[in-house]
């Protein structure tokens, strides 16, 4: 069960190494339906997790709209890390946006994670990660236009636009669905134009 961690460890942090039949015993997985919820925001933040299959999506409300933050898909972390450590309530809420099944993080695989020899370094590798994330996904937000932001996703998750709801790809955007229908037509109209040039 522990092989999806380990590759998603190995991906930020190469060098790390430990005895995982020390993680095994602790590590669950759970499924959740097409719109269950893993963590509602508010909620005692008891745990994170890592997409095993399906998709998830990251989301918080400001002002009753559901502003969508992230999608994990399978090899994703979901959840929110620095109030797990703070002990404080979750501030994103996590949704199935398709049947998923989601491998648990607990405070118990965390402490188990930091034990290890190399342990703290994983730890600070992984705040960088999700910081790292977090920072690029805020700067887009103020830096980029709407359709910058539908381009990048087009083009580092192209499998996501057939995938996720058009009203949660919407959101992620900041638009609303029937300016993300305006900014689509228009995206295909200009390519239609540039192919029937000579």
């Amino acid at each position: 069960m522990h092989e999806p961690l380990g590759l998603f460890i190995h991906h930020i942090f190469p060098q790390f190494t430990m005895d995982w039949s020390l993680v095994e015993p602790h590590l669950e997985t759970r499924s959740l339906k097409k719109g269950d919820f893993l963590i509602h925001e508010g909620d005692p933040c008891n745990l994170v997790g890592l997409t095993l299959h399906g998709c998830l999506r990251m989301f918080f409300l400001k002002d009753g709209k559901e502003l969508t933050l992230f999608f994990c898909p399978e090899g994703y972390p979901l959840g929110d890390y620095q109030n797990l450590r703070l002990q404080r309530p979750a501030i994103f809420s996590c949704q199935a946006i398709e049947d998923s099944d989601v491998l648990i993080l607990n405070r118990q695989v965390l402490t188990v994670l930091e034990s290890a020899s190399e342990g703290p370094q994983l730890m600070r590798q992984v705040v960088e990660f999700l910081a790292f994330r977090l920072r690029d996904r805020l700067l887009s937000l103020y830096r980029d236009t709407p359709e910058q932001r539908y381009l990048a996703l087009m083009e580092a998750e192209p499998h996501l636009l057939q995938r996720v709801p058009q009203h949660y790809i919407a959101s992620y955007l900041g638009l609303e669905p029937e300016s993300l229908s305006r900014l689509k037509r228009r995206l295909y109209q200009g390519q239609l134009s540039k192919q029937s040039k000579p």
